[in-house]
């Protein structure tokens, strides 16, 4: 009975701290900072609870205490599944700094259950030792019985859970557990409390399990095992009112766009920079995406009004890290079959690792967030991996969410420096339009070859010398092109490596964005 509910509480516990970074992410998003934040409150809380389920064990043991140390865990799990996003917002709301609001927002919503469940197996070790003799022995097991049930929380609430349920509903779930426990060890007035609290969270469980199901609305949000997807709908006061639907991930960043009126068009300005490969590889016609997001770029690369020369002849292959991902973009951006597309479902850097096939263009788009970033697409390494995809007259262009110039700009220095070990040439192009020194998307492209002479200068030069370079002499190319950055960028950033990518230090000046 009592290793039983060690193990069950071993495995909802980390099936808390799981479903608690997916709670968060909204809010404070997925990076190494909010990980740090809720592993290291987590442990607190649990080292708190222990001493004190230790204390309480000392002065009396019975199953009715363990009920309610239980009983209470089961509650603290429940008001996390009701406010958790209250107190998200309210993280976010008193502070601009992340560090803070991250640790704030995990306190709010773990501390309680996490310190509960901390108080179960001290209390249920003390009620199993009978003898001095045998209470080493009694120790290891009742702790062994609770590490192997984090281990199966963990695979259970990695691989399974959050693949099928929300996290509010998992959340309800674990309030369910928990009181359930209690309601076995308990007696007397827990008997008539506690049938009655499991089948409320029973009913909001099964409540918050059929959410997500209907169309989207003003704020949708999909749980996946890798991210909290939002679709929602506004409208674009820039565009005299157009109605667009947005794709979000990351707290206070949209991932992509789409104009419902013309769902082909690339929403966001720094999406429409990806035209400018076709500028240095015009016979560009192989095209390997890195992050799909709502497939706004596939989708204009394969139109009739693609910037490719000959769009029908286009092979493009995607790699998305995230089914759900795809799945929201064939719902609701409009993403159909087409035999030119290919989708791979992968880690964008272990496809690269792996794969043998050659691309005229390669276009990178994974840095969601300058707080979020996949530091491995950045390094030394993944630029030898992307010079082998790349044929010898192609190009890459990465998107990077930083400045070019100060502090705010030693994330893209390093990823840029970590590109010049493998490309002649690598430039920058500010797409956000802003002074260099201004955290914006900035488009980096890298080739293999060096360019005698560069559509940037010929931009600035006659229209007869542009109309030489330029496709069909667009005039919206020529303004791309003026954004390029014709400063020295500093070197004084080391190229990231796959050993040493400090890219939450990088990034510390940019969490008050």
């Amino acid at each position: 009975m009592l290793e039983l509910t060690v193990f069950i509480s071993g495995a909802l516990v980390m099936i808390l701290e799981m479903v608690g970074a997916r709670v968060l992410a909204p809010h404070v998003g997925t990076s190494a900072i909010v990980w740090t934040s809720l592993i290291g409150v987590v442990l607190a809380c649990l080292a708190a609870g222990a001493w004190l389920g230790g204390t309480l064990a000392d002065s009396k043991t019975s199953h009715r205490r363990l009920a309610c140390i239980l009983a209470a865990a089961g509650l603290g799990s429940g008001l996390t599944a009701a406010y958790h996003t209250t107190v998200g917002q309210w993280a976010v709301a008193v502070t601009n700094n992340l560090y803070t609001a991250a640790v704030l927002a995990a306190l709010g919503v773990l501390a309680f259950p996490a310190f509960c469940c901390g108080m179960i197996t001290p209390y249920a070790i003390r009620m199993r030792i009978e003898n001095v003799h045998s209470s080493g022995a009694t120790v290891g097991r009742l702790y062994a019985f609770s590490t192997v049930g984090s281990i199966l929380g963990t695979f259970l609430g990695g691989f399974v859970l959050i693949s099928f349920w929300g996290s509010t509903a998992i959340l309800w779930g674990v309030a369910a557990c928990l009181l359930a426990l209690a309601l076995w060890h308990g007696s007397g007035f827990a008997k008539v409390i506690l049938p009655l609290a499991c089948l409320l969270c029973g009913g909001m469980a099964m409540l918050h399990a059929s959410d997500g199901q209907g169309e989207p609305g003003p704020d949708f949000l999909l749980e996946s095992p890798y991210n909290s997807i939002r679709v929602f709908d506004a409208v674009d006061a820039a565009q005299n009112g157009r109605p667009v639907r947005l794709l979000a991930t990351d707290p206070g960043y949209c991932q992509s766009g789409m104009l419902l009126d013309e769902p082909e068009k690339p929403y966001f300005r720094y999406t429409q920079f990806y035209a400018l490969g076709t500028c240095f590889v015009p016979q560009a016609r192989r095209v390997l995406m890195l992050g799909g997001g709502g497939y706004s770029v596939p989708k204009w690369l394969l139109s009739h009004a693609s910037p490719l020369r000959q769009p029908e002849q286009a092979r493009v292959t995607v790699v998305e890290l995230d089914p759900a991902m795809t799945a929201t973009a064939r719902r609701w951006f409009g993403l159909k079959d087409d035999p030119r597309l290919t989708i791979l479902h992968e880690d964008a850097r272990v496809f690269l690792n792996r794969q043998q096939e050659r691309y005229d263009l390669i276009l990178v788009d994974v840095f969601n967030a300058h707080y979020g970033v996949p530091f491995q697409m950045g390094t030394v390494e993944a630029a030898a991996a992307l010079r082998r995809a790349v044929t010898p007259d192609g190009a890459v262009m990465m998107n990077v969410i930083s400045a070019v110039e100060g502090p705010e700009g030693r994330l893209l220095q390093g990823i840029t420096a970590a590109l010049r070990t493998s490309f002649a040439q690598v430039l920058l192009f500010c797409a956000g339009e802003q002074p260099p020194h201004v955290l914006q998307n900035v488009m980096v492209l890298a080739l293999p070859r060096q360019e005698d002479s560069l559509p940037g200068k010929i931009a600035e030069g006659t229209p007869a010398a542009a109309s030489s370079l330029l496709p069909d002499n667009r005039p919206d190319l020529a303004a791309l092109l003026a954004t390029q950055y014709q400063g020295n960028l500093p070197s004084a950033v080391p190229p990231l490596t796959d050993d040493f990518a400090p890219v939450e230090r990088y990034t510390l000046t940019l969490l008050s964005h």
